[in-house]
């Protein structure tokens, strides 16, 4: 009897893989196959990758596949993110279409075989809607300092109900912001720019909003007023803080400034005035000051309380000295021709320092504290006029006074040379000021006639001569020198020859002229004409 051998089973794995190599062998000979794949799908390429359609405008679409044009292009579009791929049948064909919706569009190229190509990359079109967002900043300040807050907030009227993230320029921002606030602290200068938002809803943008610019500008320094700046009896003080755009929100806080024992750190420390702490608006009024103070101010806004600077100080002086602390003026001291105002502080306290107002670029008389009895000179040769006080290290003020160093000028002097000076050299004769300008204005005299006026100091002669011999004087600041003498001595020979008119040998007779020629001690030689006078006498001639 006849047995068939058994037959051995086909591994799982080759079984499913032959299976799908026979379907797909029969797809490509399927009469109703719509997408037939060969062993080498092309892919097709859609350009742009990306655009946003502004409000009425459109965009064009171009697909294309490589290695060959005999491609009918097929064209689908998904209405949002996740949606489904619809075919754009009325665009079949077509290689380039405009388009004013925005969705995410693909392409796909279709042979005269039936093959489709692989699908191509998305291109992602948004539109512009109807809509135009608003742009609101909080607080409205016209202007932002450096270290305040503030907030802008995008509102999209008409898109309620709507789901929106929002867009903001600057371009710094790129991430889109599911809120509608944004709030910057402690802004710097990186926060400058011009600031807009819009919505997004999924492939939608609104209108770009208004335009808000934002400037960031140096933290605020104030600047405090005083009225009176010299006290009388009675009167009482009035302080004021100005900013800018004073309406903006700002209290004013009010201080005392008392010297301070560092002084090389910072002259005065700041103690706030009675109720002197975040008043509603300036000014503050001070009743009952008798002794000359410092106040200063600052202001602050804000909700998170932005402070400006402190003010710089602003003075008010009483002329009146007390045995607390006094200042004395006087005598004037000369020192190698040059006048000095002694300034002298005296009162309770150890240690002392004069101040002076304006500083000029010199804020003391000297930058320490002097114990005891403090002595300060002030060379008159600089124009140091002001206000001149005493503060000691325990926060007292002395009496002010307001010095003009003009009324301690002892004036000019005339600088003219001791010995005769020969005539026909060079002479220079100076007007020492004693009191420096950088401009001065000096009027030089000769026997009370003016010569020079300018800014010389100097008068100077290329070849002096007798008639320039006189008194000399020159102004200066106000005040004149003492007159002094310049003396011009003669360079001809004294005595050259003597002639006896009674002589035989004279050739002078009256009416007649002689020509006679000598030379003087130095060798120098002179030639003159000698006519006869009328009486016979011997005649001395002199050069």
């Amino acid at each position: 009897m006849f047995e068939m051998a058994p037959c051995k089973m086909l591994h799982p794995l080759l079984f499913l893989s032959a299976l799908i190599a026979l379907a797909e062998l029969a797809a490509l000979f399927s009469d109703d196959a719509q997408v037939k794949y060969p062993f080498d799908t092309p892919t097709a390429t859609l350009r742009p990758m990306r655009y946003e359609i502004p409000l009425g405008g459109n965009v064009t679409l171009s697909c294309f596949v490589d290695g060959s044009d005999n491609w009918t292009i097929l064209w689908y579009r998904a209405a949002t993110y996740g949606s489904k791929d619809e075919p754009m049948t009325e665009y079949e064909g077509k290689k380039a279409i405009n388009v004013s919706q925005g969705g995410i569009y693909h392409c796909r190229g279709r042979s005269d075989s039936g093959s489709i190509t692989h699908q191509s990359n998305a291109a992602i079109i948004e539109d512009t809607l109807p809509i135009t967002a608003i742009l609101t900043m909080k607080p409205n300040w016209t202007k932002i300092y450096m270290g305040e807050t503030f907030t802008v907030r995008c509102d999209i009227q008409g898109g309620e109900g709507t789901y929106w993230s929002y867009d903001w320029r600057p371009k710094r921002f790129t991430t889109y912001y599911t809120t509608n606030e944004r709030t910057f602290y402690n802004v710097g200068w990186e926060d400058n720019g011009d600031y807009q938002c819009r919505g997004k809803t999924d492939l939608s943008f609104t209108q770009w909003s208004n335009v808000i610019p934002v400037t960031v500008s140096f933290k605020l320094h104030p600047v405090l007023t005083v009225s009176p700046s010299w006290l009388s009896p009675g009167a009482s003080v009035t302080l004021n803080c100005e900013v800018e755009y004073p309406s903006e929100g700002w209290s004013f806080s009010w201080y005392k400034a008392v010297p301070y024992y560092k002084i090389t750190e910072e002259p005065y420390t700041y103690e706030l005035l009675p109720d002197g702490s975040k008043t509603a608006q300036s000014p503050y009024i001070i009743t009952g000051q008798t002794s000359t103070a410092a106040y200063v101010c600052r202001a602050e806004r804000g909700s998170n309380y932005y402070y400006t600077y402190y003010s710089d100080p602003k003075f008010v002086w009483s002329a009146d000295a007390s045995s607390a602390a006094s200042l004395t003026v006087g005598p004037v001291v000369q020192r190698l021709g040059y006048d000095f105002v002694k300034l002298t502080c005296k009162g309770n306290s150890s240690s002392w320092r004069v101040r002076k107002f304006p500083e000029n670029g010199r804020p003391y008389c000297s930058n320490y504290w002097e114990s005891g009895e403090s002595v300060c000179t002030i060379d008159t040769t600089y124009s140091d006029d002001g206000v001149y006080w005493c503060e000691s290290m325990l926060k007292e003020f002395s009496n002010a006074v307001n010095i003009t160093l003009q009324d301690f000028y002892s004036g000019p002097l005339m600088d003219i040379p001791v010995d005769p000076v020969n005539e026909g050299t060079f002479v220079s004769l100076r007007c020492n000021l004693r009191r420096k300008k950088i401009f001065p204005n000096v009027a030089f005299y000769h026997n009370d006639k003016l010569i020079q006026n300018d800014s010389r100091d100097e008068l100077n002669f290329l070849a002096v001569s007798k008639s320039d011999e006189g008194f000399y004087k020159c102004q200066y600041s106000g005040k004149e020198s003492p007159s002094r003498y310049m003396t011009v001595k003669s360079t001809v020979p004294s005595e050259i020859f003597i002639q006896s008119e009674s002589s035989e040998n004279s050739p002078l007779h009256p009416g007649h002229a002689a020509i006679y020629e000598s030379a003087n001690k130095k060798g120098r030689h002179w030639k003159w004409s000698v006519r006869r006078a009328a009486a016979a006498k011997q005649k001395r001639i002199f050069l």
